[in-house]
C-alpha cells in the first residue's frame, strides 16, 4: 500500500475559502497527496428564535452540516484533481479542539490554513500552534483573496485611527 501524504484544509465558508483550497489542492498535486478539505460547525444553539418558524437545536445543526457540505461539494468541483485524491469532511464541536483532534488523527503532512482576520483576537488566532503540536505538520496560513494593508476591516481601522492618508475614503478630505 502506497502512502500518499495527507494536506488537511481548514476552511469556512466565506470568500477567503477559495484561496485556501486552491492552494492545498497545487500542493496536492505537487506531491500527489490526499487532500481533506474540512469545516467546523460550532454551533452552540440559542439562536433558534431567529427562524420564521421554531426549531429545536438538532435540525438546526443537521441543516447546517448539510449547507456547510454542499458549499464545499461546489467549491471543490472544479479542481483538477482526481476523484479520489479529495476528501470532505464536515466536523462538529469548537472550532480549534476539532481541528486539533481531527490532526492528531490523520497526522497530516501540511495543514493549509487562512490567515486569522483578527489575529490573536480571531476564534482560529491559536490554531497553528494547535495544529503543528497535535499534528505535527507542517501549517501554511494563505491570505485571503484580493487582502492587503489597504483592504478590509483593519485598514479602515488604520486609517481612522492613524491618519494613513493614503487610503482612499468615500468622502473628499
Amino acid at each position: 500500500m502506497s502512502h500518499r501524504p495527507i494536506i488537511l484544509a481548514a476552511v469556512d465558508l466565506d470568500r477567503r475559502a477559495v484561496p485556501v483550497i486552491a492552494h492545498a489542492a497545487r500542493l496536492a498535486g505537487l506531491c500527489q497527496g490526499h487532500l481533506v478539505l474540512v469545516h467546523v460547525v460550532d454551533f452552540a444553539g440559542g439562536y433558534e428564535a431567529d427562524h420564521p418558524f421554531p426549531q429545536r437545536p438538532g435540525p438546526v445543526l443537521d441543516d447546517m452540516v448539510r449547507h456547510a457540505r454542499a458549499s464545499l461539494v461546489g467549491m471543490v468541483s472544479h479542481l483538477d484533481l482526481p476523484n479520489d485524491w479529495a476528501e470532505i469532511r464536515v466536523e462538529t464541536g469548537p472550532l480549534v479542539d476539532t481541528l486539533g483532534r481531527l490532526a492528531a488523527a490523520l497526522r497530516p503532512s501540511y495543514c493549509v490554513v487562512g490567515q486569522p482576520r483578527f489575529g490573536l483576537l480571531s476564534p482560529t488566532g491559536g490554531l497553528a500552534a494547535v495544529l503543528k503540536e497535535q499534528g505535527g505538520c507542517e501549517v501554511l496560513a494563505v491570505p485571503g483573496a484580493g487582502e492587503d494593508r489597504r483592504e478590509g476591516m483593519l485598514a479602515r481601522m488604520r486609517h481612522w485611527m492613524g491618519g494613513d492618508l493614503e487610503t482612499p475614503t468615500s468622502h473628499p478630505r
